[in-house]
């Protein structure tokens, strides 16, 4: 039997917080990290690119729409414990609506503070070299990535199970 078509999904606003410092600002765009795994072309008669479930370096851009003080407190954390940033926003879909809650674990590696031409919108952008993620829509995690202890969880399969076991 046929499925409707569904609505489309949009975004009504981000708000971006820093732990232990506060609420950075609203943002209207954010760049979650990619979940890239690493790739080995085979050689022979066809090539063939390979799979290899190792991931890429992952990074995270957030950028306000507001100078904050709190984001050059969380730039300015770059020795010791890296600052986790919380992205929670609100999704809509046609009548119904669905939370999203971003956490990034990380330093921040680019921070930008260009000065808006008169009469447009502030914009301050951080660049996060992402240690950790975890993905939550709804209340349900479906993503949950920590570089430093060897977890890769997307949509609750443990990807690096085998591999914690075999070398810790």
């Amino acid at each position: 039997m046929p499925q409707a078509p569904r609505a489309k999904q949009f975004l009504r606003e981000f708000n971006i917080l820093v732990e232990g410092i506060g609420n950075v600002g609203i943002s209207n765009k954010v760049e979650l990290p990619d979940i890239e795994f690493l790739t080995e072309e085979s050689a022979g008669a066809i090539a063939k690119e390979e799979v290899i479930p190792l991931l890429k370096a992952m990074t995270t851009k957030i950028t306000l729409s507001e100078y904050n003080t709190y984001a050059y407190t969380a730039a300015s954390k770059q020795f010791g414990t890296s600052p986790v940033f919380y992205v929670k926003g609100s999704l809509i879909q046609g009548d119904e609506t669905l939370s999203l809650l971003a956490t990034i674990t990380g330093k921040v590696k680019k921070f930008q503070n260009p000065l808006p031409e008169r009469g447009k919108n502030v914009e301050q952008a951080l660049e996060i070299a992402t240690s950790a993620y975890s993905l939550e829509l709804g209340g349900v995690k479906v993503i949950d990535i920590d570089v430093d202890n060897l977890i890769c969880e997307i949509d609750g399969e443990d990807l690096f199970a085998d591999l914690r076991n075999h070398i810790l």
